[in-house]
């Protein structure tokens, strides 16, 4: 059985082993420099941890660690509660770890599935081998981040949703609310794509839905696009009654408000003063010595007008850095942080945003040659590598509007500007860990833009789907 298994599914075994195999040398890296100490290797910034220990514990979803045990307003329950599951039936974190690499190791699968899906077997392999040994990735299958667990169902969903738009069931339906509802139980940045993508799709197919078929055509999409949302309001209900209780609010998380307060405010401050964004977070955030962990659900309306005041004041402001976050989306390489968690500290020598650096290019040229002769060299190719996928992906992507599947090709378009526009809340916080789920989608129109121009269009590969 595991012969046959193997034979059959040779190209995905393939994929895992060598994601597997990277990342526990990477974990080999940083356990070593945290002198064999596990949670300091795996335990990430956001509480996950503390969230899991509070659950073994018996108080719930909370920080907190004396009474009343507060429950958490940011986090949604299912990564903790799986740390929890984990550690509390193997009585070791060792466990969380092995189950954390497992779906970091599955990742560039499903990723070679999303792109085979969208541009055929060739694509779908160099997407996934990428994915395989991208330090970022890597990195974040061994920590204890929501990442992992996110890309995992999110990647599922993808899989179903160009399913369901190459051949619409309400089996491909009903699956792609399921992992939906998932993915946004880990973490809620696409709550809002259950509504957005039936109207795309809705849109798009406007022309299918005139024609002799129209009444039964439109009335089994209708009835697809219900189930779909319907699964999903199943999946979080629980969650949006839970925060009713605890809150007084129907809401998935008050993330959207911390954020816009603790991240984007700061942001476009410092863009108008100029200054920095810790000058900025230390006198608009922490002034009175208020603590932003405080921002609950109960109060998210109230930081949100603040927050929203100082949009309206500072609209200039907004656009600058808009443009900023959106060139760091795609460009961000998070490799300082990868050395950073092996042991490698690179000094700081950048006294403003890099992107900011463009318009100097003298202290660019400087920056460059004193991080040229460092281990930050691998920060500068990186960058470099990512700045030709986003330009690559821009041409693949107008590339393939005009041969592909259109449909499936402006949803996923549609999706990675959707976690782009979605990520410019964070301001000067953005990195590359909010790409990353949309980094199998980025990779594979970059790769057919790129063999686009290497092949002649007649022979450059497109799934028999697609066309």
């Amino acid at each position: 059985m595991v012969k046959d298994f193997v034979a059959r599914y040779k190209v995905e075994v393939i994929i895992f082993c060598i994601a597997l195999a990277a990342r526990l040398v990477l974990f080999s890296i940083v356990f070593a420099h945290n002198d064999g100490n596990l949670l300091n290797s795996i335990h990430g910034d956001d509480g996950y941890y503390e969230l899991s220990q509070g659950i073994l514990n018996g108080h719930g979803m909370t920080w907190d660690t004396q009474p009343p045990f507060a429950p958490n307003p940011l986090r949604p329950p299912v990564w903790p509660y799986l740390i929890a599951f984990f550690a509390g039936v193997f009585k070791t974190y060792w466990a969380v770890f092995a189950f954390e690499l497992v779906l970091g190791s599955l990742i560039p699968v499903l990723a070679y599935r999303v792109a085979r899906m969208l541009f055929g077997h060739r694509i779908g392999k160099w997407t996934a081998i990428i994915m395989c040994v991208e330090p970022y990735l890597m990195l974040f299958s061994i920590i204890l981040y929501t990442e992992t667990c996110f890309m995992f169902f999110f990647l599922l969903f993808l899989i179903f949703l160009i399913r369901y738009i190459e051949r619409p069931t309400i089996r491909s339906a009903l699956y792609a609310g399921l992992t939906l509802g998932l993915a946004t139980m880990v973490k809620p940045t696409v709550q809002y794509l259950p509504i957005l993508i039936p109207i795309a799709l809705a849109i798009m197919w406007r022309e299918r839905l005139r024609g002799p078929q129209q009444g039964g055509e439109g009335t089994a999409l209708a009835k697809q696009c219900a189930i779909f949302l319907l699964m999903f309001l199943v999946v979080i209900a629980p969650w949006l009654v839970r925060n009713h209780q605890a809150f007084g609010v129907w809401g998935m998380s008050a993330q959207p408000e911390f954020n816009l307060y603790v991240y984007l405010a700061p942001t476009l401050l410092a863009i108008d003063n100029g200054t920095d964004f810790k000058t900025e977070y230390a006198a608009f955030v922490e002034r009175g010595g208020f603590d932003p962990n405080s921002i609950t659900l109960a109060n998210a309306d109230i930081y949100k007008s603040k927050g929203l005041d100082v949009i309206r004041d500072h609209k200039l402001a907004l656009m600058k850095s808009g443009l900023i976050t959106l060139v760091t989306f795609f460009t961000h390489d998070g490799m300082l942080t990868v050395l950073g968690y092996s042991g490698i500290t690179i000094p700081n020598v950048v006294s403003k945003p890099v992107i900011q650096l463009a318009s100097h290019p003298i202290e660019l040229a400087s920056v460059m040659a004193r991080y040229a002769a460092s281990p930050a060299v691998l920060i500068i190719l990186l960058r470099l590598f990512w700045i030709a996928v986003t330009i690559s992906f821009v041409y693949g992507a107008c590339r393939y509007l005009r041969r592909g599947d259109k449909a499936a090709a402006a949803i996923m378009i549609l999706i990675v500007l959707y976690f782009a526009g979605t990520t410019a809340i964070n301001g000067f916080g953005v990195n590359a860990r909010f790409r990353m789920p949309v980094d199998a989608i980025i990779l594979g129109f970059a790769l057919f833009g790129l063999f686009s121009i290497k092949r002649d269009n007649t022979r450059t590969e497109i799934p028999a789907a697609a066309r």
